[in-house]
């Protein structure tokens, strides 16, 4: 199976004050992490950002097409350069994602247009298994001004994967300056 990995570093990083994805954690850029969790289980890595520097890491990056409109439209962005049908998306701010997750994702994914894993009954949109036909009902969404990712989800063929046997660390988000300290 062909795939894309689309990492969406397109966040505020409000609470972090620097962007996320470029700030160092474990002696290397955040987002570098998730390139090199996701490399060998893809053929194209794409980054959604509006960050010119996120050019040094060597991989194409796409502003959002819908500015200011969240998650959804970064997913939207990302799928409509993807080259390939399955995609993994993941947000730039998951330094812990790692080959175990990913697995389980792929192996769950036939006849889906989406797989995301949910952890102690908490779903993860931001780590997940996304179909390119996904985009048509986005961009819906997206026009009408509806940008829960959840609400997205829910009018396509999705599956829920239980991930409560892995190391809840994978589904930590780097937010803030004190999830970062040692």
């Amino acid at each position: 199976m062909k795939l894309t990995a689309i990492i969406l570093a397109g966040g505020k990083s409000s609470r972090m004050g620097v962007d996320k994805g470029l700030m160092p954690f474990k002696n290397k850029p955040m987002v570098q992490h998730v390139i090199d969790a996701v490399k060998p289980f893809v053929d194209h890595i794409i980054i959604i950002t509006n960050q010119k520097e996120y050019a040094t890491f060597g991989y194409p990056i796409y502003k959002d097409i819908l500015k200011e409109k969240g998650p959804l439209a970064g997913i939207y962005t990302g799928l409509q350069h993807s080259k390939t049908t399955n995609n993994i998306v993941v947000s730039c701010d998951v330094p812990f994602i790692n080959e175990e997750i990913l697995n389980l994702l792929l192996n769950n994914s036939l006849n889906f247009d989406v797989v995301i894993p949910e952890k102690d009954s908490k779903t993860h949109q931001l780590i997940g298994l996304y179909k390119k036909s996904c985009s048509t009902i986005f961009k819906n969404q997206l026009d009408k001004d509806e940008l829960k990712l959840k609400t997205a989800i829910k009018k396509l063929n999705y599956h829920i994967i239980n991930a409560d046997h892995i190391n809840a660390q994978i589904f930590n988000n780097i937010n803030s300056k004190d999830d970062i300290k040692p």
